[in-house]
């Protein structure tokens, strides 16, 4: 008779002949066929490449063979707010004395049929060229030449200065009512906080600015690694990468200078700065607080919250035979909630009231669904239509993610009407209203604008 631990032994081995073998083919088998991974659904995003140069430049390319020219947007990551206190204006006197160090510039690049355009925000310095395929290697070795190398010559700086003086005169004799609303909003909701004061400047700051002040601004903010450069065209990344390594290559790295600042005064009551200004042919009625900075996970439901507080007080400014709109411009840093509206002087006083109350119901009350859903569906229309180039170059300026434009319906379409509310009540329980009126306002009876 047959021992049992034989039996055992016998049983296993016919296991292991038989049912053991079946998984070992069938894995054979999948090595040799794997499965067919899932391919993803093509979108415009789907040949967005992103590389860097040694130096950190970030480049970032999308291949569009229909484009019959090649547009290009270099972004640096700083800003008018990092102008010295009592010289604004210092980033773009800097952004124009690089360009006075060449004086043929637009011949230059008109003979390449290309375009050149700058400017300066509290946030970003930016330059937008647009040039034929076979300029495009010589248009970006031009701009190299004035942004990679230090050539902050004298003559270059004195030109900036005098140019930069004689428009500050001219801006100043036509500034509009309602730019002066507009800056002096922004001063008083900011206060001394660099987003307080104005990219330009005026007479006085640009005439205390000094060489010594551009140069060190040069050195401090313009890095390769400070900065990013998005290209669209029909054009191989590889060939975007040869033209920045022989142009930008040299352009030197450093630290990054944070944007740390002390944080802007606090409101506690709502606050009325009347300007009078009898040249104004309607009051300019400013108000807002202090929002939500664009890389905050809210900064989208502040956009759609600002589109329903326009939408209401366009009924009140329409009543009132004004205008008005709402804003929650993106910013590096928290930005302003801004409602800016133009009345008649005789309805200043009804509308300011107005305003306020519908600002503080937005804490207080629920906004609708129809109200939700016209917002949003207003949001992803602007979405929409913003060329994929400017997408691309947000994304790079905020530091977004890189599937922010792509899934930003999917991020719109859940938000809730109490998530609006939750961020009013954040926006409202952070700062009180401000509100400057700038007009004929002496003789207009006060404003009874509450303590809310």
């Amino acid at each position: 008779m047959q021992s049992p631990k034989l039996i055992v032994f016998v049983c296993l081995c016919a296991l292991t002949l038989s049912g053991w073998s079946a998984p070992a083919s069938a894995q054979k088998k999948d090595r040799v066929n794997p499965p067919t991974p899932e391919l993803l659904p093509h979108t415009p995003y789907s040949d967005v490449q992103r590389d860097a140069l040694l130096n950190g430049l970030q480049i970032v390319t999308l291949e569009r063979s229909g484009e019959s020219r090649l547009r290009c947007e270099l972004v640096i990551r700083s800003g008018a707010m990092f102008d010295l206190a009592g010289k604004a204006g210092l980033a773009v006197m800097t952004q124009e004395t690089l360009l006075a160090a060449a004086p043929q510039l637009t011949e230059e690049l008109d003979s390449l049929q290309a375009k050149l355009e700058w400017g300066i925000n509290l946030d970003l310095t930016w330059f937008r060229l647009e040039a034929p395929l076979d300029g495009f290697d010589t248009a970006m070795g031009i701009i190299g030449r004035l942004l990679v190398v230090e050539n902050i010559r004298p003559e270059s700086f004195n030109r900036a200065q005098q140019a930069r003086l004689a428009q500050l005169k001219a801006r100043a004799a036509k500034l509009t009512p309602a730019e002066r609303a507009d800056e002096k909003f922004l001063a008083e909701l900011y206060g001394d906080h660099p987003y307080g004061h104005s990219v330009e400047g005026n007479e006085r700051t640009a005439t205390a600015i000094t060489r010594s002040d551009v140069i060190d601004f040069y050195k401090r903010f313009y890095l390769a690694n400070n900065s990013a450069v998005v290209v669209l065209g029909n054009v191989k990344h590889e060939r975007v990468m040869r033209a920045f390594k022989t142009s930008f290559g040299g352009w030197v790295k450093g630290p990054i200078v944070p944007a740390t600042f002390r944080q802007p005064p606090r409101t506690t009551k709502v606050r009325v700065v009347e300007v009078e200004a009898s040249d104004a042919p309607a009051v300019e009625w400013r108000g807002g607080v202090i929002g939500v900075k664009r890389a905050d996970p809210d900064f989208v439901i502040a956009a759609l919250m600002a589109r329903v507080l326009e939408a209401r007080l366009k009924k009140d400014a329409d009543e009132l035979r004004g205008s008005v709109t709402v804003k929650a411009p993106p910013r590096v840093l928290s930005g302003p909630l801004l409602m800016a509206a133009a009345v008649p002087p005789e309805r200043a006083a009804e509308f300011s009231r107005r305003a306020t109350d519908a600002y503080a119901s937005l804490a207080t009350t629920p906004v609708t669904e129809e109200e939700l859903a016209a917002a949003k569906a207003s949001l992803i229309s602007e979405h929409e239509a913003q060329p994929i180039i400017e997408h691309l170059r947000e994304m790079e300026a905020y530091n977004l993610p890189r599937n922010h434009a792509l899934n930003f319906m999917a991020r719109v379409n859940p938000i809730t009407t109490a998530d609006v509310q939750r961020v009013a009540n954040r926006l409202r329980e952070t700062n009180a209203l401000t509100v400057v009126v700038l007009g004929r306002v002496s003789n207009q009876p006060k404003s009874q604008t509450p303590d809310k």
